[in-house]
């Protein structure tokens, strides 16, 4: 059986994409499950932050976009320091692909991923750039849903309808069964502008928002930082993150599966 593949995307950048997709892994295989994570973001942030080793002549995502090619997905997956979590890693030449005016170029992705048998892995998470350009729709093409990732901040509701209206652009021709998983609040302080905001989000989009909401704590950079999963970090109330993330993985897979 073939595992779903869910993008975490916003427009915005800095609010938690990045954790909230190496947050869920590190949830996962503290459980045994294995997943791979592709990096989809020119950044590389994941590709950094599972401190992955590139071999000269490694394939990236860029490799998979930049040209089309059935299957070759399954040439790019590399082994991480993470105990249960495999990468397709990305480089800053991804970048490059938001000029490619090739007519195909949004299929290729999904093209790359055609006929990889990817049965070994519970969950595929798709780490997305910032922005509503030509990786992001590369990346719904292929993708089986999409997690968005907010601050509860002015501008979040704006930011997720945005990210919406891409998502039923996408539906209407290239993937009809793209479907909208959920809204995640990350990074959430406790201040009285944080939980307004949270409750614009669920007064606008209801049980869309998840239950389970990340706090904003110095853990989450900590461990990145030292290249660690939050689940084996230790100190600066990381048990707090460990919880949230393994809150966050059942629910997604029980509403998603249901």
């Amino acid at each position: 059986m073939q595992p779903r593949k869910i993008a975490f995307a916003n427009q915005k950048g800095g609010v938690g994409k990045t954790a909230t997709t190496l947050g869920l892994a590190s949830a996962a295989a503290a459980q045994g499950i294995d997943v791979l994570v592709v990096d989809a973001d020119p950044q590389g942030n994941s590709t950094n932050g599972l401190s992955a080793s590139l071999e000269e002549g490694q394939l990236t995502t860029f490799d998979l976009m930049n040209s089309t090619q059935t299957g070759r997905a399954a040439e790019a997956i590399v082994a991480t320091e993470w105990d249960h979590v495999d990468l397709i890693p990305t480089d800053s030449q991804l970048a490059n692909i938001e000029s490619d005016g090739s007519n195909d170029l949004i299929f290729r992705l999904d093209i790359a991923f055609e006929g990889v048998d990817l049965s070994s892995y519970g969950l595929v998470l798709f780490d997305c750039p910032p922005s509503l350009g030509k990786i992001l729709f590369s990346v719904l093409c292929a993708a089986d849903g999409v997690v968005a990732v907010t601050e509860p901040t002015i501008d979040a509701v704006d930011g997720v309808v945005k990210l919406s209206e891409t998502i039923e652009l996408v539906r209407r021709r290239p993937n009809p069964s793209l479907a909208f998983d959920k809204i995640v609040v990350s990074r959430k302080r406790g201040t009285g502008e944080h939980s307004f905001r949270e409750g614009e989000l669920r007064s606008e989009f209801g049980d869309l928002v998840a239950r389970t909401v990340i706090p904003d704590l110095a853990a989450r950079q900590d461990a990145h930082s030292a290249r660690t999963p939050i689940h084996k970090h230790k100190g600066g109330k990381s048990l707090r993150l460990q919880v949230a993330y393994d809150d966050l993985l059942q629910e997604l897979r029980q509403e998603v599966s249901a």
